[in-house]
C-alpha cells in the first residue's frame, strides 16, 4: 500500500492531526501528504525551512544549537519538529533536514545524510539515515522513509 495513502487512511481514522517542518525535502512530504483527496482532515500544514533563519525565527530553532552541531543534527530536527507541532496546532510533526548533494556534506555526515524528527506531545525523536544516489533519489527516499518512519511512531503512540 502507498504509505501515504495509509497514513490519509490512519490519521482520519483516528482523529490525528499532523504538520510538517522540511529542509532538505523542501515541501515534498507535505506535497504527497495533500496529493491524496481528504488531506484536509488531518494534515494541518507544513513549513519549508530551507534557511538556518527561518528554522530559527519561525520554528524556534536555537541558533546556539544550529551554531554548535549545525543544522543537520537531531537536536535541530527535533526542535524543528517541535515547533511546527506547536505553531500548527497538530497532535504530531514530522521534520527533514540533511545533505540531498551534489554538494554539502561533512566526513561526519556526507552527502545523502538525512535526518528526520517525529514529535508528539509525548515525546520527540529523531533518526539518522544515510540515502545513496543522485540528489534527485536522496530526496524520494527520504520522503518515503519518513511517511513510513511517522506511521510507524503513530501506530506505538495510538
Amino acid at each position: 500500500m502507498n504509505p501515504f495513502l495509509e497514513l490519509h487512511d490512519f490519521c482520519i481514522a483516528n482523529r490525528i492531526s499532523i504538520a510538517t517542518a522540511e529542509s532538505c525535502t523542501a515541501g515534498r512530504i507535505a506535497s504527497e501528504i495533500s496529493a491524496i483527496s481528504g488531506a484536509s482532515l488531518f494534515f494541518n500544514g507544513g513549513l519549508i525551512a530551507y534557511q538556518n533563519n527561518i528554522k530559527v525565527k519561525l520554528l524556534g530553532v536555537s541558533e546556539l544549537l544550529i551554531k554548535e552541531k549545525t543544522e543537520v543534527s537531531l537536536e535541530v530536527v527535533e526542535q524543528m519538529a517541535e515547533g511546527v507541532r506547536d505553531r500548527f496546532l497538530a497532535d504530531f510533526a514530522i521534520s527533514t533536514s540533511g545533505y540531498a548533494g551534489p554538494s554539502g556534506g561533512t566526513i561526519l555526515n556526507p552527502v545523502g545524510t538525512v535526518l528526520i524528527g517525529i514529535s508528539s506531545n509525548n515525546k520527540t525523536i529523531s533518526k539518522r539515515f544515510l540515502f545513496k544516489g543522485d540528489r534527485e533519489s536522496i530526496i524520494n527516499q527520504c520522503v518515503v522513509t519518513a511517511c513510513r518512519f511517522l506511521l510507524k511512531e503513530l501506530k506505538k503512540q495510538k
